[in-house]
């Protein structure tokens, strides 16, 4: 890479199968990305994607680290509740030292009714917990996993969990793990300041910036700075076009149905300013905004992707025309 150093990721659910997220992963790997990264959902989130098969994330990733040598493997973002703490810490450390010491541990808060209440997730019909429960259950998540992940043993008391002599026999590989949370509003910002080596951000410029207004003030009265602290993003919605024709239609086509984390109403102009659309120059351009604001790494994926083929082709283009042009 160039005077940029920012990482790249690639999200691997534009595939379903699982042999071809192994596939997809392991072009990832020969083409040097950062990551590999899947969600941490039970069934597909919208529309027809809810009847494509979607397999285990952790039982996924466990396969792929099998297949790939080189780069980081995780979740965007550990569905906390979907998975006791204590157990879920366990199953990261397996995980770290199958894979030699490459899984990225990014938590998130759960939000999706749909499989609260369709899985019982919390048990005897209570179904989706509010923000502020979901919010404070991940806290302590941070907690027991940041306790269990450093200490052979280890004891817990908190308002969810109680943990007495928990063993995690083998430890991670990595000596203390790095722990991010995904967060969208100021809470869960402030707690991943405060107790986190990191946060995800998912969205565009604009997005960021707004989020840097919440964490940059909440890491400097924790002590931290930005430079030392994993502030990563997602974006789903990445477009790429090869003309200037098609990237006026293509801002214009966004700004009339909006998208997610944009303003309504919204305009042709701000999503050309702050959404990661455009032609390589364009991409190039936003992404180098966004490594100016802190970020170190972003994990992508670029539409349209009908299956493997156009998955590793959109990979390739964007690794030759964007990443290495930086």
């Amino acid at each position: 890479m160039g005077f940029y150093d920012m990482e790249f990721s690639y999200y691997l659910r534009p595939v379903y199968n699982y042999w071809d997220m192994v596939e997809l992963a392991m072009h990832a790997d020969e083409l040097k990305l950062f990551g590999a990264f899947i969600n941490d959902h039970l069934i597909g989130l919208f529309g027809p994607e809810k009847t494509k098969p979607f397999h285990d994330s952790f039982l996924t990733l466990a396969g792929i680290s099998q297949h790939t040598k080189h780069i980081r493997l995780g979740h965007i973002t550990l569905l906390n509740n979907l998975r006791n703490p204590a157990h879920m810490a366990k199953m990261i450390s397996t995980l770290d030292n199958m894979s030699n010491g490459r899984f990225e541990v990014i938590l998130g808060g759960g939000w999706m009714k749909q499989e609260y209440e369709g899985y019982d997730l919390m048990g005897k019909g209570r179904g989706l917990p509010s923000a502020g429960r979901r919010v404070s259950m991940a806290k302590e998540s941070v907690h027991i996993f940041r306790g269990m992940l450093n200490n052979e043993h280890f004891d817990y008391e908190g308002r969810f969990w109680k943990l007495k002599d928990a063993i995690n026999i083998p430890q991670p590989i990595q000596k203390n793990i790095r722990i991010s949370v995904g967060a969208r509003k100021p809470r869960m910002m402030r707690i991943a300041a405060r107790y986190c080596d990191g946060v995800n951000i998912q969205g565009h410029l604009g997005t960021i910036r707004a989020a840097l207004k919440i964490i940059e003030p909440a890491l400097e009265n924790n002590g931290k700075k930005l430079k030392d602290y994993f502030l990563t993003g997602f974006e789903h919605t990445l477009n790429y076009v090869k003309t200037d024709k098609e990237y006026d239609e293509l801002a214009k086509k966004m700004a009339a149905r909006g998208g997610f984390g944009t303003p309504r109403p919204t305009t042709p102009d701000y999503i050309k300013d702050n959404c990661f659309v455009g032609n390589a120059e364009a991409l190039i351009t936003k992404f180098r905004k966004a490594e100016d604001l802190g970020m170190k790494m972003m994990i992508v994926y670029l539409r349209p992707a009908d299956g493997l083929v156009q998955a590793k082709e959109n990979m390739s283009w964007f690794k030759d025309n964007v990443i290495d042009q930086m």
